[in-house]
C-alpha cells in the first residue's frame, strides 16, 4: 500500500479566496457522497468509529445530565478534528483517483506541530464549554445525577427551564460559530498547504466572511444532518459524518483556489 503524501508548498495570498453561489453546499454534499460511495468500507470505518464512540459515551453518561449535555453539544466543537482522516481520503482521491485507509490514519503526523496548535486551540474552547455547562447546571439543576429524560421534562415544563435552555443553546452556538469560522477551511488547508496554523485560521475566517450566506447554509446543513444522526440513536452517523467529512474537503477546494 502506498503512502501518498501530497502537500503544496505554494504560498497562500488573499486573492486565493473565492466566492461561491448558494447551491455550493449541495454540490459539496453530492461530491462527499460520491467519495463515500467510491469505497464505503474505508469511509465507513470512520463512521463506525464515530458510532461506537458515541454509543459508549452516551451509555456511560446517560444518567448524568451534565455529561450527556456536554457530549451532544460539545460534539460540534470537536467534530472538525475528528474528520481529519476523511479530509485526507478525499485529498488522496482527488490526486490519485483512489484512496487508502492507512495514510488517512497518519495524516495528523505530517503537519503535527501546526495541527497540534489547532487542537490545543479547540481543546481550550471545549474545556471552556465543559466548565460553562457545569456552572449553568449547578445553578439550575440541583441533582446532576438526574437522568436526561427527567431533565428535559423539567426544562420544557417551566419558564425558568426554557430560559436556562435558551442561555445554554446560545452559549453553545457562540462557541460552535467560533470553531466553525476558524476551522472550516483550516483543517483541510493544513493537509494541503505548507502555511502555518495562524494563516490557515485567518484564511478560514476570510473564506467565511467572503461567503457569509453560503456558509450559514453550510453550517445549518451540518447541524441538521448531525441532529438527524443523533435522532436515529446515532446509527445515522455511520454515513452522515463520513459524507460531511468528505464534503468539507470539497468546500475547502471551492473556497480556496
Amino acid at each position: 500500500m502506498q503512502n501518498h503524501t501530497y502537500i503544496s508548498d505554494q504560498p497562500l495570498v488573499t486573492q486565493a479566496i473565492q466566492t461561491v453561489n448558494a447551491s455550493a453546499p449541495l454540490r459539496w454534499l453530492a461530491a462527499g457522497w460520491k467519495d463515500f460511495r467510491y469505497n464505503p468500507l474505508v469511509s465507513g470505518f470512520y463512521g463506525l468509529a464515530f458510532l461506537i464512540a458515541g454509543l459508549l459515551v452516551t451509555t456511560a453518561t446517560w444518567h448524568n445530565n451534565v455529561l450527556v449535555m456536554t457530549f451532544f453539544t460539545g460534539f460540534y466543537l470537536i467534530a472538525p478534528f475528528l474528520c481529519l482522516g476523511l479530509y485526507d481520503l478525499s485529498r488522496q482521491r482527488e490526486l490519485t483517483q483512489s484512496y487508502h485507509l492507512w495514510p488517512s490514519l497518519t495524516a495528523f503526523l505530517r503537519r503535527r506541530r501546526d495541527m497540534a496548535l489547532l487542537v490545543i486551540f479547540q481543546a481550550l474552547i471545549m474545556i471552556a464549554w465543559i466548565r460553562l455547562v457545569t456552572l449553568m447546571s449547578a445553578l439550575y439543576v440541583t441533582n446532576t445525577g438526574t437522568s436526561i429524560s427527567v431533565l428535559l421534562d423539567k426544562l420544557f415544563s417551566s419558564g425558568e427551564g426554557l430560559g436556562f435552555l435558551a442561555v445554554f443553546l446560545l452559549s453553545g452556538a457562540a462557541l460552535a460559530v467560533l470553531v466553525f469560522v476558524t476551522s472550516v477551511v483550516a483543517w483541510p488547508m493544513l493537509l494541503h498547504r505548507s502555511n502555518g496554523v495562524l494563516v490557515a485560521m485567518i484564511t478560514s475566517y476570510k473564506a467565511v466572511m467572503a461567503n457569509k450566506a453560503v456558509m450559514i447554509i453550510w453550517a445549518g446543513l451540518i447541524v441538521s444532518l448531525v441532529l438527524i444522526g443523533f435522532a436515529t440513536a446515532l446509527v445515522g452517523l455511520l454515513v452522515i459524518l463520513p459524507v460531511i467529512g468528505h464534503a468539507t474537503w470539497h468546500a475547502y477546494r471551492d473556497l480556496v483556489a
